[in-house]
């Protein structure tokens, strides 16, 4: 089975995705950075981006506001920080003063965008915030891009923002790079984060054109891992089963998945900032196995020892019946290959969630 086919996809679909992109030119490309700079750096992935460019022997300035962890410094964070190669900047870029803040810093061989407001349930909670927030950070990450002159621009979006494609029939899966963005009506609250991170890939993308900067823009599909909280799926799902013994109320059981490892996606990541001239658009994440939510909730259930019954809560608004991506360009472009596989990978962040300070 190839590594960027979905197990479930049709048969017509897997013969079309054997086509290679115009972008899949042999090129060698430089897989050493010496200087990065991570917005969102004490987050999910950024975290774990640091970690891997840590181990890489490369410098690595992080800029947070450490706000979702109400300032404090996690035992995780601690470690790496205390690693010596790792700096960290608190800077909260939504602010007027963010983009002066960040500037200084900016001058590096690649500057990894990953800040945003994110979390399923904000989505649908703090709409208003997700949007404006994301928006103001964007304006000063390429404020101080444009004065820092960074190598690299790599700026992190979201497979969420094909979620209405589908919902009108335009929207093949497996998902590949060429695939319309569509957003019907702004009355889906949902849309609050997708959005605000397909207007951040535009003007990413107009930044590169106008400035010189060259600019890649990476769409993350389904991460998950070790200390990505507590408002995604994986988490919010190891939590409810934990929590009692009844039946447990899940939403679209019969939507479907293909979830990435976080080690991997960094590590794709990772390489495309490394590649010797930019794409402009590439997904991240892998294909290999697309699973149900019902099934998904079955095997953490099975890994954790737990037996409940399962019970259909609905579909919520905006939220899409199949999300599976493409990854034909990543794998021409750098070679990757996903090393973990699904159960691996839940195991691993069943082990991070279970000790204590998590």
């Amino acid at each position: 089975m190839r590594a960027d086919v979905c197990h479930d996809a049709p048969l017509k679909i897997r013969a079309q995705r054997l086509r290679l992109p115009e972008t899949a030119s042999q090129r060698p490309y430089t897989d050493r950075i010496a200087t990065v700079l991570i917005t969102g750096g004490g987050g999910f992935i950024g975290f774990h981006l640091a970690r891997l460019h840590a181990s890489r022997g490369d410098r690595v300035t992080l800029v947070d506001s450490l706000a979702k962890g109400d300032g404090a410094v996690d035992a995780d964070l601690a470690r790496l920080l205390a690693s010596g190669s790792v700096h960290l900047e608190r800077i909260d870029l939504a602010t007027a003063d963010g983009a002066a803040a960040l500037a200084p810093h900016a001058g590096v061989d690649v500057l990894y965008h990953l800040a945003a407001i994110n979390g399923t349930q904000l989505f649908y909670e703090k709409p208003y915030e997700v949007s404006t927030a994301n928006l103001r950070i964007m304006m000063n990450v390429l404020d101080a891009a444009e004065r820092g002159r960074p190598g690299r621009l790599v700026y992190s979006s979201t497979s969420e923002v094909y979620a209405d494609a589908g919902a009108v029939g335009l929207l093949q899966v497996p998902t590949d790079e060429s695939a319309p963005v569509v957003f019907t009506q702004p009355t889906k609250i949902r849309f609050s984060y997708a959005t605000s991170k397909f207007m951040g890939e535009f003007l990413a993308l107009r930044f590169a054109e106008a400035k010189g900067v060259p600019t890649t823009v990476i769409r993350y599909h389904n991460v998950y891992g070790p200390r990505m909280g507590h408002r995604h799926v994986v988490p919010e799902l190891i939590a409810r089963i934990r929590g009692g013994s009844g039946p447990l109320d899940v939403f679209g059981l019969d939507e479907t998945r293909a979830f990435c490892y976080v080690a991997d996606a960094v590590e794709a990541t990772r390489l495309v900032g490394a590649l010797p001239e930019a794409p402009d658009l590439v997904h991240i994440g892998d294909a290999r196995e697309e699973i149900r939510v019902e099934d998904l909730t079955r095997l953490l259930m099975k890994l954790m020892g737990i037996d409940r019954p399962i019970r259909e809560a609905g579909r919520r608004d905006g939220s899409v019946s199949r999300r599976c991506p493409d990854t034909t360009r990543l794998r021409h472009l750098t070679g990757f290959t996903p090393q973990h596989w699904l159960a691996e990978g839940l195991l691993q962040t069943l082990e991070w969630y279970s000790a204590p300070s998590a």
